[in-house]
This record gives structure tokens, sequence and C-alpha cells, in this order.
């Protein structure tokens, strides 16, 4: 926290740009301190039918909830069956009958008891977006709490003015029940870009920012507030000046938003005629229509581990392909690229016994642990080869560390082809096989894999976390994960240039494709395709519009020679200033990528 006079300036991390202006509202949902009893035998049925009236009183209330979600919040709505179908796992629902039963305590205790049991297995996650759905688990228990009690919903009065939320976390419940029409911008002291706040406010285009450490003790409601989501920045102000400041900034910002809305559906071509595909990464069906609308050539990345994540057992191949047909169908003619089950160790399912694991991170999981599996890999890889009968869809393998892996990935799909063709079920013969590039054998190997498949996508997330040897949820080390490393760098030329030398398309689809200071740099490396968060669209292209490759293969050329990733940063910094003033120019001071990174 910075002081300038009577302003305080807190930092965090923006998840969701704009700028907002509005006074305080501070929201805190009821606090889980369970109450600790122990019980008689004879109170122990008593007890446990407390429990599943509270669990079904909490189901009445989901589907209700479920019929008022706002139009704006209806692509969130999966989210609430998947808590609907979380009351009956039996992580929460059977572990806590079992521990009334066996411990002899009240039904609230036990409740708390699965609750550490469920946050203890989230911590070891290392995947961002699996890990952050622990809040859903916390809000689904929170809710059977205070049906225990009796209270039947949080006491928190809706709002009726418009506000900024500022909270120490929001769960999924909290967040779609607020009025987006009222609600300016979003402020808590928890959270990362993956969180499920994150997630809806970039949906709404609400500007929000998390981890903001210790901001509650700071703030009060109806203090005036400004949410800096372009550069991370929360300020709490009376100046008159710094607010006039910001409203300027707020204007150029809505300006500059309304120009790329409006030239979203033209294509990502270099000013030097150089075409990059631009596409979108989705995790459910629901998000589908924000694919198109923001200009998206298809989807580069369906993630496909939330429909087995969120229910009690294993999807049925009807369900997986009922799923898939919708999604193929909505982006028709733009194809769609399937990620098979990326699960494992880190990432459980609890209708499958699990080992637990000293580094899920580095065990079986993904590609790994279908090929261990080939009764769940066939379900999906039957689902998904049946739904390229309706559209263009291509099979993303995750994990792929050396051909061996791929040799036995293709022969599942052909084994399962011959099912289908003795069913006389349609499918696409010729449906392209891609691989993720993530590992660093897969990049020393790059050359003997592209004659494998015929596509790469390099997941650049886990690609520069198991290169560095950085845990990116670990707060001693986390400032070590730097994208633009130089041995990241090469790592990069060395897959796509391989890639185009066996003539196949070469996708970057991890976070670097939707980060804008990073664009010149994978252009320059001449990426095919770049798949990225939806909204990151329409700014994404437009930089590339703007943007000569032949410049930035001299850029790249430039930092190639450099050895450590602050030099490589400065010479990135001259470069966006010279060549791309709309988005990075000091002077309107619409984004601060560039100062707020700090250098290493």
């Amino acid at each position: 926290m910075n002081n300038l006079g009577k302003t305080k300036i807190f930092k965090g991390v923006q998840v969701s740009p704009g700028i907002a202006i509005g006074r305080v509202k501070i929201f805190l949902p009821g606090r889980f301190d369970a109450p600790k009893r122990h019980i008689l035998n004879s109170e122990v049925e008593a007890e446990k039918e407390r429990f599943k009236d509270a669990v079904s009183q909490v189901e009445a209330g989901l589907k209700a909830l479920l019929n008022d979600i706002p139009q704006e919040l209806k692509e969130h709505a999966a989210i609430f069956t998947a808590h609907l179908m979380m009351l009956r796992d039996n992580m929460i629902y059977d572990e806590t009958l079992r521990i009334i039963e066996t411990q002899k305590i009240n039904a609230e205790w036990a409740l708390s008891k699965v609750l550490d049991k469920i946050k203890n297995a989230f911590c070891k996650i290392k995947d961002d977006f699996i890990r952050e759905r622990f809040s859903d688990v916390e809000g689904v228990i929170k809710r059977v709490y205070i049906g225990l009690h009796g209270i039947g919903k949080d006491d928190e009065k809706p709002l009726s003015t418009p506000s900024i939320i500022v909270a120490n976390d929001l769960s999924p419940s909290d967040t779609i029940q607020f009025n987006p029409n009222i609600i300016l911008g979003f402020v808590t002291e928890k959270g990362s870009r993956t969180s499920h706040t994150a997630i809806v406010a970039r949906s709404l285009g609400i500007p929000a920012i998390v981890g903001v450490k210790g901001i509650l003790k700071e703030v009060t409601d109806g203090d005036t507030i400004i949410v800096d989501g372009l550069c991370g920045e929360v300020l709490t102000t009376e100046d008159k000046v710094i607010i006039e400041s910001y409203k300027e900034k707020q204007r150029d910002f809505r300006q500059y938003s309304s120009d790329i809305i409006n030239t979203s559906h033209l294509p990502a071509i270099t000013s030097d005629g150089i075409k990059v595909t631009i596409k979108a990464n989705i995790e459910m069906v629901e998000e589908t229509p924000t694919v198109l609308s923001y200009g998206a050539e298809g989807i580069g990345l369906l993630r496909t581990e939330f429909l087995y994540l969120s229910k009690k057992g294993l999807p049925e191949e009807e369900e997986l392909f009922d799923t898939y047909i919708k999604i193929v169908k909505g982006v028709y003619p733009n194809p769609v690229t399937i990620r098979t089950l990326d699960i494992g160790g880190d990432k459980f399912v609890s209708s499958m016994p699990f080992c637990e694991e000293m580094n899920p991170a580095l065990g079986l999981r993904a590609i790994r642990l279908c090929l261990k599996e080939p009764g769940l890999f066939k379900t999906q890889l039957r689902a998904i080869l049946r739904a390229s009968a309706y559209g263009n869809v291509r099979i993303l393998f995750p994990l792929i560390s050396g051909k061996t892996e791929i040799v036995k990935a293709k022969q599942a799909i052909d084994e399962v082809k011959e099912e289908l063709l003795t069913q006389g079920m349609p499918f696409d013969e010729a449906i392209k096989i891609g691989i993720m590039i993530e590992v660093p054998t897969a990049v020393m190997m790059a050359d003997a894999l592209a004659k494998e498949v015929d596509f790469f996508s390099i997941g650049t997330n886990d690609l520069i976390q198991y290169s560095l040897a950085i845990d990116r949820v670990n707060e001693r080390v986390a400032h070590l994960y730097e994208p633009l490393h130089p041995a990241i760098i090469r790592m990069l030329k060395q897959v796509i240039k391989a890639g185009h030398k066996a003539d196949i398309e070469v996708g970057v689809c991890g976070e670097m494709a939707g980060e804008p200071i990073y664009i010149p740099v994978l252009i320059g490396l001449e990426v095919d395709e770049l798949s990225m968060n939806a909204i990151m669209v329409p700014r994404i292209k437009k930089m590339i519009r703007g943007v000569s490759q032949s410049l930035c293969k001299g850029l790249v050329d430039d930092i190639l020679q450099e050895t450590t990733a602050i030099s490589i940063r400065k010479r990135l910094i001259e470069f966006l200033r010279d060549n791309c003033p709309d988005e990075f120019s000091p002077e309107k001071g619409l984004y601060c990528e560039l100062s707020t990174r700090v250098l290493m």
C-alpha cells in the first residue's frame, strides 16, 4: 500500500480491465463457524436426518436460483447445476453422514471436518483453474450450514444503489445474485485470474482486481474508491483532481473498448499481410455464444475436465457426445479443438480411486492416465469422433512427452474408429490429431513428434513451469515465473521451426497468447494460431493488425541475443512504445502492463 496524502493506493491482480469509480459496499457473507457438540448414540439418526433435511432445502433453493439467474449471467448457470451434483457427492454427503455416525458429533462439526479435508486436497492441486474451484465446494457447504440453522439464505440485503463490492472473497453464489446493472466493480482480498469472480467480471465487462491484501481494514461502506483494472490498482480518495483524472481515463478506455468491439470481426492480419488465426479457450457449453460474439474464429482449446469434475460419477458416452455436439454446432463452420481428459493426481474425480502422490503435477495425469485407463479414454474418444460428423473437430492430446505416447494414443483412436464403423456410426475419418507441447522433452523431440501429428499447440503455462522448475502457486517462488526467460523464447522458436519444417500448424493456447505484451514476440516467432479467453480476442486482433511481422521478427532476432529476462523485457518495452502507441502509449495511460510488471 502507498500513501499519497489522504489518497491510499493498494496493489492487486487485474483480472478484468476497465476503470470503476464509486462508493464502497463491504460484502461479508456469514463465516463458517461450526458449533462443536458430541451427541449420544440415541441422537445419531436424528442428527443425520437434520443434515439430510438441510441438503434438501439447499437443493430446492439452488433450483429456484437457476430459474432466477439474470439473462446476462445465463452462461454461468452450469455452475449451479454442478453445485446440485456436489450436494450428493460422496465427498460431502456420504462423508458427513459417516462422520456423524462414527464420531458421534453434530452435523455442523462433521461438515466442517469435511470442508477441512477437501480444502487440504485442493491445496495440493497445481492447476489454477481447478484449484480455484474449492470456492465452489466451500459455497455449497456454507449453504448447507445455513440450512442447518434454519436461516435459508444469507442475511445480506440486495444492493439497490450503484456500488463497488469489496470482499474477502466471493463465491459463485454471491456473484451470480448481484444485479449486474448496479455493480460497478469488484475488489477482493483473495482470488486469482481463474477465480469465479474473475470469470464473471470478465463476462460482464466489470472492472475487477483480486488479491488486494488488507483492503478490508482500510475501507468502510460509503468510501469513494477507484478500481483501476488496467493497472491492478485500487485507490481510496476524496481528491477531486485525482477522481477527475480517472474519469478521463475511464472515458478513454470506454472509447477504446467500443472501437475494438466494432472491429472485432475483422481478420487478424499484420500490416505486412500475414494472417494469424485467433480462437478462444472455453470450459463449458454455455460459453459458446461468446466465442463468436467476440470475433474468435473457432475454439482452439475445449477443456473437458468440467464434465468429469462436476458430478458424482463418470460421464457416460451419450452425455459427452451431447455436450460436444452442442459446442460443435454452436460455432459451425468454425473448428473446435477438443483436448482429451487432462485429469489425474492433482485433479481428482470422486468416483475414481487415485493414490495420493507426493508431486501430482509430475504424476499420473493427462495422457498417462488415459493410456492406463483405456475404458475411460475410449469413451471420450468415441464421443469426440461421433461429434466430428457434425462439424469441424480436431483432437488434442495433453502432456505428451515422447513418441510412444502418441503412437499408443493414435492406436486407441484407430480401435475406436473400427468400432464405430462396425456399428454404422458416422465420424470424420480424416479428423486431425494434435499434441500439446508442455514439457521440455517434447520441445527437444519436436522434429520427431511433428511427423506423427497434424498440428502442435504450445501450452505455455506448464511449459514455463516445468522448464524453470517454478511452482506458480508457491508464493515464495511465483515471482520467478517468467515467460520472457531467454530459454523459453528459444524453446518456442525451436518448436515453431520444427512444426513448420514438417508443414504443420503451430499454435499457442497458454496465457501468453492472451497477454498483449507478448504478442509481438509470438508474431515474430511466426506462430500460426493464438487461442485465449474470448474477451481478449478483440484486443489481440487489433494489436496484430497494428504491427508488422517483419518488424516483430527483427525484435525476436534482437532478444534472442539477450541472456536475461530483464534485458529482453526492456527491448520489448521499447518496441511496444514505438510500434503500438494505441495500446501502450504512456500519454494515453490506457494500459499499465509495462510499468507494473516487475522486471526479473
